[in-house]
């Protein structure tokens, strides 16, 4: 469909000529050859995606992905043998380490997840999964375990 082009005379003249075309497509408006506006139907402006909303959808979406991984994460260390709940913790922990050493990642987020690390796996799982006063959306988005994590859930979940 090809969108029709009025100048800014032609549609300040004809403007129901113009307002009857939106039922077929959008119109371009032009002044000095350059389009200067484009008139939607209501139909066809609802279907214009706002950048912002979907910015806010896609972020939300990765949010829950995060989230169902740490669940899966979080589970998995549950139900790992005591060795290897403690291996896999000493593991993010080397990987906490590093972020301070290179500098990668605030030291807030350093402090905090050396303190979940400091606890037991029935106290880090819950943090891990949920909101943690706040803290849960970006501490997942900075987590220690997301490195590895496909690697533990193919190990945890492979025949």
């Amino acid at each position: 469909m090809t969108m029709l082009t009025f100048t800014a005379s032609q549609a300040k003249q004809n403007f129901g000529a113009l307002l009857g075309q939106l039922a077929h497509s959008p119109v371009a408006i032009e002044r000095h050859h350059k389009t200067v506006a484009v008139v939607l139907s209501p139909e066809a402006a609802q279907s214009v995606i706002d950048p912002r909303r979907q910015a806010r959808q896609a972020q939300q979406q990765r949010e829950l992905q995060r989230l169902m991984q740490h669940q899966h994460l979080a589970i998995d260390l549950l139900c790992a043998p005591q060795p290897v709940q403690k291996n896999r913790v000493q593991d993010a922990l080397k990987q906490v380490n590093r972020w301070e050493a290179e500098h990668l990642c605030s030291a807030d987020y350093v402090e905090r997840w050396r303190q979940w690390l400091a606890l037991p796996v029935s106290e880090l799982a819950p943090l891990m999964c949920g909101p943690a006063q706040g803290w849960g959306p970006a501490m997942r988005q900075n987590s220690p375990f997301t490195a590895n994590s496909s690697n533990v859930l193919l190990a945890t979940t492979a025949p």
